[in-house]
């Protein structure tokens, strides 16, 4: 009978595990705000770990997936396995994360203990990427076309690499 018992227990949990996963992917949609006014970034300046400096006009993509996060922050470090496997998935999305750390060694410690190798890892040393965007908190997260307007963002977490993220990204 105990057996019994904990195989319907896991099954619940399983089953509840699904739904709210997949409410979650559901919910991550309507956190998705389109700017009033777009802007464009094609002079925007990035800085890698070896302080190679890079304009993202130098890059190709359908969409830019550009995340401000940081090392300290509980929700940055939740959502970056799936930015990562957002970014792993699809070659046409070109996913940016750039650390807003007070050190840049707080951030290559957490890629290096985390593997997190299909992500493209940028440093904001004086705050001059952040500022040219409109960030109340992290993670926030902005997303831009292949032109470099930028025309939606994301303030939070969401499921990035949920089919019903990847549905709404290419059907704008």
């Amino acid at each position: 009978m105990l057996k019994i018992y904990h195989k319907i227990t896991k099954i619940i949990f399983i089953i509840i595990f699904n739904l709210n996963y997949n409410l979650a992917s559901a919910d991550s949609i309507k956190k998705v705000i389109f700017l009033k006014e777009t802007f464009n970034i094609k002079e925007l300046k990035l800085i890698d770990y070896e302080k190679n400096i890079f304009l993202i006009s130098e890059k190709e993509a359908e969409y830019f997936i550009i995340n401000f996060w940081a090392s300290w922050c509980a929700p940055c470090i939740k959502e970056m396995k799936s930015l990562n496997l957002l970014q792993k998935s699809n070659q046409n999305i070109r996913v940016i994360t750039i650390s807003e750390d007070s050190d840049i060694e707080d951030s290559k410690k957490f890629f290096l203990k985390n593997n997190y190798e299909y992500l493209e890892k940028y440093f904001d040393e004086n705050k001059n990427v952040i500022n040219k965007f409109l960030v109340r908190g992290l993670p926030t997260t902005f997303i831009a076309d292949k032109d470099f307007n930028v025309f939606a963002k994301v303030e939070g977490i969401i499921e990035w690499e949920s089919k019903k993220f990847k549905t709404w990204l290419f059907s704008n």
